[in-house]
């Protein structure tokens, strides 16, 4: 196998966001539960040593390509917030949503055949930790209680797979069931705790 496209980077970052974008497009022709290790590497032009080096197994590659994927939509939540772009947190959410629903690469993760990986991704604590901070700092939500956060994020990933893999059957649906359940207790989380 020729790796001749496979270039040193100095950089880990450049060659792990290679590796990561090769994966992407593997991972969106071939499905999830079919992609290789040795498919991402030879799409991405390395050696599977090489792709080794950067993520030791199927499992490590998965949790850094949603890490990524989810801070990537993150900061364009953030960006639309911080340009002064009208929305409610309802809207911010179902933005993200939607940024998920159209991105082909990230569309095949929550195709029937697929779900159970990003279900079992969404259950490692660190990454579950990162990205729920991640999340309600995007979206605006901030709270005293750290571990609070981290449980109610924790919660809020739990529904956005679940709305991404069983989506509603029309928008207008969708919307009513954020803004019904899950905005309330986003807001519940910014408030500190009264004492009974």
């Amino acid at each position: 196998m020729s790796h001749s496209r496979w270039l040193r980077h100095r950089d880990g970052t450049v060659a792990a966001d290679t590796i990561l974008d090769a994966a992407g497009q593997v991972f969106a022709e071939y499905g999830l539960q079919r992609a290789t290790m040795t498919d991402v590497a030879r799409a991405a032009g390395c050696s599977r040593a090489t792709l080794y080096r950067y993520f030791p197994g199927q499992d490590t590659l998965h949790h850094a390509f949603v890490h990524r994927a989810t801070l990537r939509i993150a900061r364009r939540l953030a960006d639309n917030r911080r340009s002064g772009a009208p929305g409610s947190l309802a809207d911010r959410m179902l933005a993200g949503i939607a940024a998920v629903r159209s991105d082909p690469l990230l569309a095949v993760w929550f195709q029937p055949e697929n779900v159970a990986v990003p279900i079992a991704v969404s259950q490692s604590s660190e990454l579950l930790r990162a990205m729920s901070t991640g999340l309600f700092g995007q979206l605006g939500v901030e709270a005293e209680n750290p571990d609070e956060l981290e449980r109610r994020g924790e919660w809020l990933l739990r529904c956005i797979v679940s709305l991404l893999a069983m989506p509603a059957a029309d928008d207008a649906t969708e919307r009513a069931l954020i803004e019904s359940f899950v905005v309330p207790v986003l807001l519940a989380a910014a408030q500190p705790k009264r004492n009974a």
